[in-house]
């Protein structure tokens, strides 16, 4: 019973904080692309779909917007700054990672925007199987 409860607590808190335009406020990882991730799997987690959920097909929305033209997602670490969604110049892996899980465990339906990204994702790996460094990944309370 208390797990119930405390699950029900949790997607309430999820439910409440998404935002007017789809998104989710992130800590820690940056930032928008960071909180998507974990809210659209959370919602998935309980059965909260794009093909059911219209607050689900938001925060895919959301994401698709701010794909780049090379299929990645970049977001700079001022978005965590000033709360606003702030594009990064380059797209980054671990970012454009973190959209493709949002967007799978959402089941959303054109494959075709994962595609390019998993491209991209996978032009980047290195000979010996790890990828760069790239830009900041996360932050701690906005700095």
């Amino acid at each position: 019973d208390d797990i119930a409860v405390f699950k029900e607590r949790a997607l309430a808190y999820i439910r409440k904080a998404q935002r007017a335009d789809g998104s989710w406020y992130g800590s820690w990882g940056i930032c928008f692309t960071y909180a998507g991730m974990f809210a659209l799997e959370s919602l998935a987690s309980v059965g909260e779909i794009y093909s059911n959920s219209e607050r689900v097909r938001r925060g895919c929305q959301f994401l698709i917007d701010k794909q780049m033209d090379d299929g990645g997602w970049g977001e700079s670490y001022r978005s965590c700054e000033t709360g606003v969604y702030s594009q990064h110049e380059n797209s980054q892996v671990v970012q454009t990672a973190w959209a493709c899980i949002a967007l799978m465990e959402a089941e959303y339906p054109d494959k075709g925007p994962i595609e390019k990204a998993l491209t991209m994702i996978t032009k980047r790996q290195q000979t010996n199987g790890e990828w760069l460094q790239e830009a900041i990944e996360g932050v701690f309370n906005k700095s």
